[in-house]
């Protein structure tokens, strides 16, 4: 429950855009413009996206955290147990996921130090993924297309090997 409640509280806390960085949307038509320092985190969730397609559940588990909240457009959110039980079931099953006009922005904390704000810091191992997305997908045999806002929550573990995994993801319909 603790986990939980930390997880609602970044996730409220506000973002950053990288944008001061010079960075604009990431055009995934040409993957040479991505900052090599983001190149990893975006390939992570493209690949996360494609295990979703494929059904591939070492993917999904090694790209996501067990406490994974994940919120679809119609209020619904999954675990990483249950999306995995969905795929495997059949009972969610996505045909295609395409990703366009990606921003990555890193989790904004705003702190106090003994009453003083120093600046608002922002922190390299949290980010989020702003994008649009076209998800064609089947829920229990009814196929349908949508057209999405998505926001996904990213961390990096310090195992290098781990890279980023999901945590949190939120989706409106456009």
């Amino acid at each position: 429950m603790r986990i939980l409640v930390i997880l609602l509280l970044l996730f409220l806390a506000g973002f950053g855009s990288l944008k001061a960085d010079g960075q604009q949307p990431i055009s995934l038509d040409s993957i040479t413009n991505i900052p090599p320092r983001y190149l990893s985190l975006v390939l992570n969730a493209m690949e996360y996206h494609q295990a979703l397609v494929k059904g591939d559940v070492a993917v999904i588990k090694n790209r996501t955290i067990r406490a994974l909240r994940y919120g679809h457009s119609n209020g619904w959110i999954e675990s990483q147990k249950e999306q995995i039980k969905n795929l495997k079931s059949g009972y969610l099953i996505y045909h295609s996921y395409k990703e366009d006009s990606v921003n990555v922005m890193l989790a904004k904390y705003d702190f106090t130090i003994n009453g003083y704000n120093p600046m608002d810091v922002y922190n390299k191992n949290n980010a989020v993924l702003v994008f649009n997305a076209t998800i064609d997908v089947s829920l229990q045999g009814k196929r349908n297309t949508y057209h999405l806002k998505v926001a996904e929550r990213w961390i990096r573990k310090t195992n290098p090997k781990k890279g980023w995994r999901l945590i949190g993801r939120n989706a409106t319909k456009l």
